[in-house]
C-alpha cells in the first residue's frame, strides 16, 4: 500500500492552541509527522500539520478530515495540500 502525506491548515478556537496541538497529535485516522504553530498576524496563530494516511484505504482522507474537524478545540480544518510518498 502507498502512503499519502496530507498538509492541513487548522484554525483552533480562541486561546485553545495548546489543547488543539495535543488533540491533533492523538488522532486515530493518520500518523502526525510534523505539526507547527504558524503566526498569521496580530498575535493570532494557526496550526499546520503533516499527517500520513494510507493511500489505498477507502475513505481515509474523509475520515481524517471528519476526525480533525470534530475535535473540541478546533474551529476549522482544511486540506491545504497532499502528495504521494
Amino acid at each position: 500500500m502507498g502512503k499519502t502525506i496530507v498538509i492541513m491548515k487548522i484554525t483552533p478556537k480562541e486561546e485553545q492552541i495548546e489543547t488543539a496541538l495535543k488533540e491533533i497529535k492523538a488522532i486515530k485516522n493518520g500518523t502526525v509527522k510534523d505539526i507547527q504553530k504558524v503566526p498569521i498576524g496580530f498575535g493570532i496563530e494557526i496550526i499546520k500539520a503533516a499527517i500520513l494516511i494510507e493511500e489505498k484505504k477507502e475513505g481515509a482522507l474523509e475520515a481524517l478530515q471528519k476526525e480533525v474537524s470534530s475535535l473540541k478545540s478546533i474551529e476549522e480544518a482544511e486540506v491545504e495540500n497532499m502528495t504521494l510518498l
